[in-house]
């Protein structure tokens, strides 16, 4: 059809297509008929797949003879060429040109095509790079509950290994050996010894403060993210540009994650660090001992009531 479109247009005399330049710039050579044979060659080169001659040779045919259906000539070249932003331009063109022209539908509905793949496509990629936010947003959240795990298993473990220790200085304290008694019936007890925990609780607090601190430089790393990712947002507004656009998802993601970790991890330093405090605080204890000769049987208390 664009042969035959092509032909039908170097088919009009020369004085109907190009009556100014005709009689501007007269001479032996015919525009007219050099341009038909552009658009030849141009059809020829375009049927065997070399779309940037059939351009070529479409344009100097337009250079000579400047109608309207050259211009959908080289809209078709370059979209077959893949020249897709030229195409568009060069129908635009042509639709202004001749907007009841023969190949007016057909440009019209190629240029409704060619949009609405742009489109799709643009969808794709966005769909693609909210998938690929999605994505390291989940790990990132995987890889905050494991150190969430592994930070609760080392401290059931410590309290356990801790717990396990205070019931051994208790049943110690317990079992301690007799005080001996003085050959005229007077008590005095020796050899006995209170054993109580130096720190009751120090590597609970320990243990807390260490968390808090992770929690806080967590919370550092979130607010400064945040502030990155408005920056970037703001950079944004005067000018759009796709990767500050993923730059600025990315630091908001880390800001959220680290502001929310942070939080909890200070919260439970907080926690660990009252739990140790507690302790301390029931440090001293009650230390018995039977006490048993000739005379006299009883007990022996020594600490704090």
């Amino acid at each position: 059809m664009r042969a035959l479109v092509c032909l039908m247009l170097l088919a009009v005399p020369a004085s109907a297509v190009v009556p100014a330049v005709a009689h501007a710039q007269p001479g032996p050579t015919d525009k007219t008929k050099t341009a038909k044979r552009y658009v030849d060659a141009g059809l020829a080169a375009q049927n065997s797949g070399d779309y940037d001659t059939a351009i070529q040779l479409y344009t100097k045919a337009y250079e000579l003879v400047p109608h309207p259906v050259l211009l959908f000539n080289m809209a078709q070249a370059h979209r077959l060429a893949g020249h897709i932003p030229q195409a568009l331009a060069l129908y635009a063109r042509y639709l202004a040109a001749a907007p009841n022209g023969a190949q007016a539908k057909t440009a019209r509905d190629l240029v409704a095509e060619i949009e609405a793949v742009q489109a799709e496509e643009a969808r794709k990629l966005d769909d693609a790079r909210k998938a690929e936010v999605a994505r390291k947003a989940e790990q990132a959240r995987i890889a905050e509950e494991a150190r969430h795990a592994e930070a609760a298993r080392k401290l059931e473990a410590s309290r356990k290994a801790e717990q396990a220790r205070q019931d051994r200085e208790r049943e110690s304290g317990v079992s301690a050996p007799p005080a001996t008694v003085s050959p005229v019936g007077t008590s005095q007890v020796t050899g006995t010894s209170e054993h109580t925990d130096p720190a009751p609780g120090r590597n609970a607090r320990l243990a807390g403060i260490a968390v808090a601190a992770a929690g806080g430089v967590s919370l550092v790393i979130g607010i400064g993210f945040a502030v990155h990712g408005q920056s970037l947002s703001a950079e944004v507004e005067k000018q759009y540009d796709p990767a500050k656009v993923d730059a600025g998802h990315r630091a908001n993601t880390v800001a959220a994650v680290g502001l929310a970790g942070g939080t909890l991890l200070v919260a439970g330093g907080a926690a660990l660090y009252w739990w140790g405090y507690q302790q301390g605080r029931g440090a001293e204890r009650l230390a018995i001992a039977p006490l048993v000769s000739d005379r006299v049987a009883g007990l022996v208390l020594s600490g704090s009531l």
